[in-house]
């Protein structure tokens, strides 16, 4: 078990994937606490959004209607090839498109090593409007980190830090987020068709994608 003092050095972020699992309690500004990076993988419902966290595995609602809305935010991205740094989007942004919302961050090694795979399938379905869109936990790495990660590792969907001018960790806490990495995947009425505790791998995200894209 790694502690919270504990950081790979700058530059070595390709090193981490296949490191042992980091299990991190992260007390940001906001007196947020966040814990369980795991390699694991499980299915929640809704009940994820609501902060009802159920750790059986449930089926995605295959009514819109039975969807819970997805909680607008504001994001300030980091750069990389397709969007400058500093820009800010939101997710009422892209209604009418589907979304893939990550919640990673750098010292995370499952939040790492599912990385390539979202930037395969960013690469693949960008032409069919799908977004992809990676929040990153503050407080166990920085803003710099995080930028430094991206330009390490060359990912090139939408990416950027939980903070505002005056807090961090707000959009984690809408999504009621306990595990990293956390995917959550909202239709194109931008309501949470599923959420996904745990790393993914192509297979699977591209299998998860087409429950938001029909």
């Amino acid at each position: 078990m790694s502690t919270l003092n504990e950081r790979p050095a700058p530059g070595s972020w390709r090193r981490i994937i296949g490191q042992r699992n980091l299990i991190v309690g992260a007390a940001a500004a906001t007196l947020f606490l966040a814990a369980a990076c795991s390699s694991g993988g499980t299915e929640a419902s809704n009940e994820v959004a609501q902060g009802k966290v159920s750790s059986a595995v449930a089926a995605a609602s295959t009514s819109n209607e039975d969807r819970e809305l997805a909680a607008d935010f504001e994001l300030e991205l980091y750069g990389n090839a397709d969007h400058s740094r500093g820009d800010v989007v939101h997710l009422s942004d892209f209604a009418g498109d589907p979304v893939v919302l990550n919640f990673w961050f750098p010292s995370c090694p499952p939040c790492v090593a599912e990385m390539p795979d979202f930037e395969t399938a960013y690469q693949d379905l960008k032409g069919e409007g799908v977004k992809f869109i990676g929040v990153q936990l503050l407080g166990l790495d920085s803003v710099e980190d995080g930028q430094e990660f991206v330009d390490s590792v060359g990912v090139n969907y939408m990416l950027g830090p939980d903070q505002t001018a005056d807090t961090s960790g707000e959009i984690i806490r809408k999504y009621a987020v306990i595990g990293f990495p956390t995917t959550v995947f909202i239709d194109r009425d931008q309501r949470i068709a599923r959420s996904w505790s745990g790393a993914l791998n192509l297979e699977k995200l591209e299998e998860l994608i087409q429950e938001i894209v029909n």
